[in-house]
């Protein structure tokens, strides 16, 4: 499992967003974005990410933390995105991530 987090940590860092939504998501993965439910399934995610990812010009993530426990992973990234009209969102975002069987099944993201 150390393996595949940590290749979904490059690949979230390099800005490939919806290819690690593809590679690592389940096909039922049940997402949520501060409490609120974000996706049902991979393809909501992909759907709804694929336009927010079109509008970013350059990505700087950085991992700022890490932890597993079991099956339970938690990801700390501070985000620094900007987009084709030079604006530049800065945040700090944790993942906190269900996996089985190589697959993420249930996502909490929380802004912190």
């Amino acid at each position: 499992m150390q393996q595949a987090v940590d290749d979904f940590v490059a690949m979230n860092t390099s800005g490939m967003v919806l290819e690690l939504c593809e590679k690592y998501y389940a096909e039922d993965v049940l997402m949520f974005n501060n409490g609120a439910v974000f996706a049902e399934s991979m393809r909501e995610s992909y759907d709804k990410q694929k336009g927010f990812v079109a509008s970013v010009k350059e990505f700087d993530v950085k991992l700022l933390a890490s932890d597993i426990n079991n099956n339970i992973v938690e990801l700390t990234f501070s985000y620094k995105m900007t987009d084709f009209d030079a604006k530049t969102n800065v945040f700090t975002g944790k993942h906190i991530q269900t996996w089985e069987n190589g697959k993420i099944v249930r996502e909490e993201y929380l802004s912190i």
